[in-house]
């Protein structure tokens, strides 16, 4: 139907998934079309009927078509904070179908402060498969982050069989499908052979996309008439965070989404193993939607983390002190050695960084062909942790700039004995003569879980840096890499060896005495007098 023909006092019908994947119809009355040279015209309605009438309407509902004289006017879109969550906006099919300014009828009002402040009803990023622990993690990073993240299970026991992608069923465009699964849910605005509109607003507005269309499973709708969600305090759907896999969603403007049916987007498969000794193993399979082709990137940086924290929170059952060994290992063809590193880790926070930055690394590499083919994340963990804290250290105080410095170091295990190891420390051969402060360390804690907080919030800001033209957020101190080799060379270097450093003042530190084993705390200082090396 054509926006010049909609009128105020329209009785139509709106079709939406309330429950499972039966479609559900509910009235919808016009009240008024109104318009913004900026936002563009809406169709502002009342919706009402057993459907909708306990819970209003909410973020999962976007898309769900109007009916108006069996013609399609439009579709939900966004919420004005009305209390009960009855009256909402609605973007006109003219606008979904051709993503452009539709022609205005003549009595349209304009109402650019209304539409300036509704809000979309995509909203929520929905995720399953995730461990508590790991959709905590999410969550704190989403509120920083200014999304809502909602955990939801895969789908119903027992599965359900693929859906035809009709106006007003569940439509999911994920970012990653399997075990670890992401997406934004809606309905299916409009049906055309193998095209497929949905939403009646953006994704992201990035424009070209390359991401999972996919059906999905609607559990309820979860009511809040307040219809705050800065609080969190919203009317949405609960459903699955996806579930077969029917084409590729490949546009994403602000007045819709647009996909087609049939084959996948390109995509990476990630498989993360972790394993106890002695005990249960876990192993997770994804895949991650590529974008790189679009300049886009990928979420491995995203997803791999994500997995990794529930792959060893699933097999631990618990949060305990636990000594990890993590392999990250990224498949390419330009390359027969696989990119990645293999670390000891005594923090879960620590691991997860590495695997972001790494994975990072790969997906932002665009100064050569990087044909990826898969990434691998493997964990080998170990209850508990063996902690020795160094509370002194003791040497001779006069050396010699090139000499090596032998230190014992005393230690007290954390409710055990007290020890003590002997280290050299090389006294750099440039070192002027006076006196120095050497400084004998554990480099066991290394960050804290603020840091894959950041890390989150990077990758959930990453739509919003892609729109503005903005690049990722560089990785340390190093020069982009320009070839295969540096990018391999860099993932290599994320970490050190964990053990016991030494460093004088101004100076980088050394690693000492090594350990896999052996978490090294505390710290201890000694002052110094360099002389002059003999001749």
């Amino acid at each position: 139907m054509p926006l010049s023909e909609v009128r105020s006092g329209m009785a139509c019908t709106g079709l939406s998934v309330i429950r499972g994947t039966d479609i559900t119809s509910f009235d919808v009355e016009v009240l008024d079309v109104i318009a913004d040279d900026a936002v563009g015209p809406r169709i502002l309605v009342r919706v009402s009927g057993p459907a909708v009438d306990l819970t209003g309407v909410g973020p999962g509902f976007s898309g769900s078509p109007i009916l108006c004289g069996g013609r399609n006017a439009g579709a939900i879109s966004e919420a004005i904070g009305d209390y009960g969550n009855k009256v909402v906006l609605a973007t006109p099919i003219e606008s979904i179908l051709s993503a452009g300014p539709a022609a205005l009828p003549a009595g349209a009002r304009r109402a650019p402060r209304l539409l300036r402040s509704a809000r979309s009803l995509a909203g929520p990023l929905t995720v399953s498969g995730l461990s508590t622990g790991t959709r905590r993690l999410l969550a704190r990073a989403a509120r920083r982050a200014g999304r809502t993240v909602l955990a939801a299970p895969p789908g119903p026991v027992g599965g359900y069989p693929p859906q035809e992608l009709l106006p007003g069923a569940a439509v999911a465009a994920a970012l990653s499908t399997g075990d670890v699964a992401l997406s934004a849910v809606g309905t299916v605005a409009y049906r055309d052979g193998d095209q497929v509109y949905a939403f009646g607003h953006s994704l992201d507005g990035l424009g070209r996309r390359s991401l999972f269309l996919q059906d999905a499973y609607v559990f309820g709708v979860i009511g809040n008439p307040i219809g705050v969600p800065d609080l969190g305090a919203i009317t949405y759907k609960l459903t699955s965070s996806g579930g077969h896999e029917l084409g590729s969603v490949t546009n994403d403007t602000f007045s819709a989404i647009y996909g087609r049916m049939g084959a996948d987007p390109p995509s990476i498969p990630l498989t993360v193993a972790a394993r106890e000794r002695g005990g249960e193993s876990v192993s997770l399979s994804s895949r991650v939607a590529d974008e790189r082709a679009l300049g886009l990137g990928v979420d491995l940086s995203f997803v791999a983390p994500l997995a990794a924290s529930t792959a060893v929170d699933r097999m631990l059952d618990a949060f305990e002190p636990v000594t990890l060994k993590v392999c990250t290992r990224i498949r390419v063809r330009q390359r027969s050695a696989p990119l990645g590193f293999c670390n000891p880790y005594f923090d879960i926070f620590d691991a997860l960084t590495d695997i972001a930055d790494a994975t990072s690394l790969v997906e932002s590499f665009d100064l050569a062909p990087l044909d990826i083919r898969g990434a691998r994340v493997s964990i080998a963990a170990e209850r508990g942790v063996v902690d020795d804290v160094i509370v002194g250290a003791r040497a001779k105080r006069r050396v010699r700039a090139g000499e090596r410095l032998r230190v014992r170091v005393a230690l007290r295990r954390r409710g055990g004995r007290a020890r003590s190891v002997t280290v050299r420390v090389p006294i750099p051969r440039d070192v002027q003569p006076g006196e120095r402060m050497l400084v004998i360390e554990g480099n066991g804690f290394a960050s804290e879980e603020d840091e894959l907080i950041i890390e989150f919030i990077g990758e959930l800001a990453r739509g919003a840096r892609a729109a503005a033209g903005q690049p990722a957020p560089a990785h340390g101190a190093q020069a982009e890499p320009r070839t295969v080799r540096q990018l391999a060379r860099q993932i290599a270097a994320l970490r050190q060896r964990l053990g016991i450093t030494a460093r004088l003042r101004g100076r980088e530190p050394r690693l000492v005495l090594g350990s896999d084993e052996i978490r090294f705390d505390g710290r201890a200082k000694l002052r110094l007098r360099v002389v002059k090396t003999s001749r």
